[in-house]
């Protein structure tokens, strides 16, 4: 299974993960050399990058230089560069926290592109679920929360406030801080979309 995490600018602390290529967009890219993360490539406009730091990132890894006006995002470029590239996983991290713009911008391309990634930080991951079976390891995460995005039906097994078949719409939010009891948790989404959100404290 082939993996990536796109490291965005925001980015500190990047997690070392074994088996996983990394793509540095724009100022993430300097995090990436900070801590001595090998690349497969940086993407960006580079306008977050001083001189200095921009001749870093072109020493260390081949760079996509993107236009400063453009329709869209650096973050975008590089996910869909992951997606030509057909990696299987994509985690986007860094792209939480930080500018509220940028937040959401990063959530939206969750919510209403639904491209297949994984946001990603310190204390939180979220991704999309459509309907299916899915098996959710607890790791480091304490508290596992679901939103539906639209009318939705849900089921929770092996968590503390385990539900069967529930109904859930966008309005609802008692879905939120449940906990995972085992090493995973079983959740089905009969219709519809939610967001899974898995965080902890810090």
């Amino acid at each position: 299974m082939s993996k990536v995490i796109l490291v965005a600018g925001m980015s500190q602390n990047v997690p070392v993960l074994k088996g996983y290529d990394y793509i540095g967009i724009d100022h993430g890219a300097i995090s990436c050399i900070k801590q001595h993360i090998p690349m497969v490539c940086a993407v960006g406009d580079f306008d977050s990058v001083n001189d200095e730091e921009k001749a870093m990132i072109e020493k260390a890894t081949d760079i996509m230089p993107l236009p400063a006006h453009k329709n869209e995002t650096d973050t975008e470029v590089a996910i869909f560069y992951a997606m030509e590239h057909q990696y299987e996983e994509i985690i986007l991290y860094g792209g939480l926290g930080g500018r509220i713009d940028h937040e959401l911008a990063n959530l939206y391309l969750l919510i209403h592109r639904e491209y297949p990634i994984i946001l990603m930080n310190e204390q939180n991951r979220i991704q999309l679920l459509k309907e299916g079976h899915y098996k959710v390891k607890k790791d480091a995460y304490q508290y596992l929360s679901f939103l539906a995005l639209c009318d939705s039906c849900i089921s929770e097994e092996n968590v503390a406030y385990p539900l069967s078949k529930q109904e859930i719409s966008t309005k609802d939010i008692y879905t939120v801080s449940n906990e995972i009891i085992h090493e995973e948790a079983d959740i089905t989404i009969h219709k519809g979309k939610v967001l899974m959100i898995q965080t902890r404290d810090a």
